[in-house]
């Protein structure tokens, strides 16, 4: 239970600029400065995050109050958009550029919350010395308006790990380009332009977080989002958002790497098939939706099926949805499968359950950044046979383009016990 402020509390209410977070932080420093240095440091960068939050979110004035009692810091953070979600990232990728700030109040805090009132929502925070007999309490109130009318949208057979990806690139194309029209009055694009778009990621961002999913298969998963009735022009906006600053990205005009092709076709899809439900139209699977020829890297090797059912090296090609599109009958022997059987079965299949979600983690980065440290070289490790049990193998990886512009990773495999 949150800590009632005390009347005399130190508040201070800052501006919706980049500024603010700076001096929240000082902020709150001057205020709590004989506290022990540690717990000071941990609140001025709990602060930073939750500053930031509001900035980036809420475009509201911000409110930080900050007070100790009995050796306890006590912090709140509030902004005056009582109905704009909160989105914990708690289980996210550790390769994720944005979306940290509530992560990192979980992690760092000894109590943490949020509520919201008429006119305004406050996020708090509670840092207690060690040897704290009292039991830490966590949990963050999502907030939802009663009063909106939604359309129910169905997004099917969503790819995890290539939709995790094309998410984070959206957070940080729109957060740093917010942050740059903040002190740059010649910016190509508008403030007001910027605002719609990250309002209607982050409503679409909310809803996927909370969404129920109808049917998991894999990384494939069918999601049902019910979204404002009148949000089509905002997503519509969000396109066009993120086609000129993923241009800006390309041409080194912002930090932000531009989207590597899998993911400008992610975003594409999910933002098209909004859109396109929004306006009473039907939906289309992603395994259903149509690929542009010749979208990714011209130096990517062509991709040769006819080249991997001849091999006489245990080869499988996966998609970069992580599922495998093809696997020659040396692999289903050494992996226990019959060849028929593997073909369309998630890369996890293969891989043992405690390392799913560090592969899931890697693949996510390298479908983010276009960069491994393992492509071309021979790794090995602990892979899952049919019949349930593990073989050492070890795996070279290569990227290669499927005619239709997917990105196709083709592994390589032999036994580790036999291969010297």
């Amino acid at each position: 239970m949150i800590m009632p402020r005390p009347k005399n509390a130190p508040a201070r209410f800052f501006s919706p600029r980049p500024q603010s977070v700076a001096e929240a932080r000082r902020f709150v420093r001057n205020t709590l400065h004989g506290a022990q240095s540690d717990m000071l440091d941990t609140a001025q960068l709990l602060v930073s995050e939750l500053v930031t939050n509001a900035v980036m979110y809420a475009h509201t004035e911000v409110e930080v109050c900050a007070w100790t009692m009995d050796g306890c810091m006590h912090v709140q953070v509030s902004d005056r958009e009582p109905g704009r979600v909160l989105i914990p990232h708690s289980g996210g990728s550790a390769y994720a550029g944005t979306g940290w700030g509530l992560a990192m109040v979980e992690q760092l805090a000894y109590k943490y919350g949020a509520f919201a009132g008429a006119d305004h929502k406050t996020v708090w925070f509670e840092l207690w010395p060690p040897g704290t007999s009292q039991p830490p309490t966590s949990g963050w109130t999502i907030t939802e308006n009663p009063d909106t009318t939604t359309v129910s949208v169905t997004l099917a057979n969503v790819p995890g790990a290539l939709h995790e990806a094309a998410q984070k690139h959206r957070e940080a194309l729109l957060r740093e380009s917010l942050l740059a029209v903040s002190d740059n009055h010649t910016f190509p694009i508008s403030l007001d332009d910027l605002q719609i778009a990250q309002n209607a990621n982050h409503v679409i961002g909310a809803t996927l977080a909370s969404a129920a999913e109808d049917h998991i298969h894999g990384d494939l998963r069918t999601v049902r989002l019910e979204l404002p009735t009148d949000m089509q022009g905002a997503v519509n906006k969000l396109s066009q958002v993120l086609d000129e600053t993923n241009e800006m990205a390309r041409q080194g005009q912002l930090l932000t790497r531009p989207a590597l092709p899998q993911i400008s076709a992610a975003t594409r899809w999910l933002l098209g098939q909004i859109a396109s439900q929004l306006a009473g139209h039907g939906p289309i699977s992603w395994t259903e939706a149509p690929r542009e020829s010749g979208a990714t890297s011209p130096a990517l090797a062509p991709w040769n099926a006819g080249q991997l059912e001849t091999s006489s090296t245990p080869t499988i090609a996966a998609d970069d949805g992580n599922r495998i599109i093809d696997a020659n009958t040396a692999a289903a022997e050494l992996l226990g499968w019959d060849c028929k059987n593997l073909i369309g079965q998630r890369i996890t299949a293969i891989i043992p359950e405690h390392l799913r979600e560090r592969h899931i983690a890697a693949f996510t980065s390298l479908l983010l950044t276009g960069h491994s440290h393992i492509l071309g070289l021979w790794v090995t490790f602990s892979a899952l046979r049919w019949d349930g049990q593990l073989i050492e193998v070890s795996v070279c990886v290569q990227t290669q383009e499927a005619a239709d512009g997917r990105s196709v990773f083709v592994a390589r495999l032999r036994n580790a016990k036999n291969s010297g």
